[in-house]
């Protein structure tokens, strides 16, 4: 096979029209592949967003229930994460500075 007989078989008009056609749904088109990448990349992204927060609500939900079950856990949480304290307690915070 030479170039000419090459030729002659893409200067048929549906194979011409197929070429076009193909090029612009793949290049030019509103879904073209460069825009598919793009929304691929994007929906993985977003997979591991919801797989994170999917396993951030199990940890809550599992603190929330220790907290609901234990009152002593319940008042080490509050004391050290909320500054709560005692009715005769004086709290002093100290801050450190470098």
């Amino acid at each position: 096979m030479n170039f000419k007989d090459v030729l002659k078989k893409f200067s048929n008009k549906y194979v011409i029209a197929t070429l076009i056609f193909a090029a612009v749904i793949i290049f030019i088109d509103q879904y073209n592949i460069f825009e598919q990448g793009k929304s691929y990349r994007k929906l993985r992204k977003v997979k591991k967003q919801v797989e994170y927060y999917d396993h951030e609500i199990e940890k809550q939900e599992q603190t929330l229930h220790d907290l609901k079950k234990d009152s002593a856990l319940l008042e080490k949480v509050a004391r050290e994460q909320h500054l709560m304290k005692r009715d005769d307690e004086v709290i002093y915070i100290l801050d450190k500075q470098e």
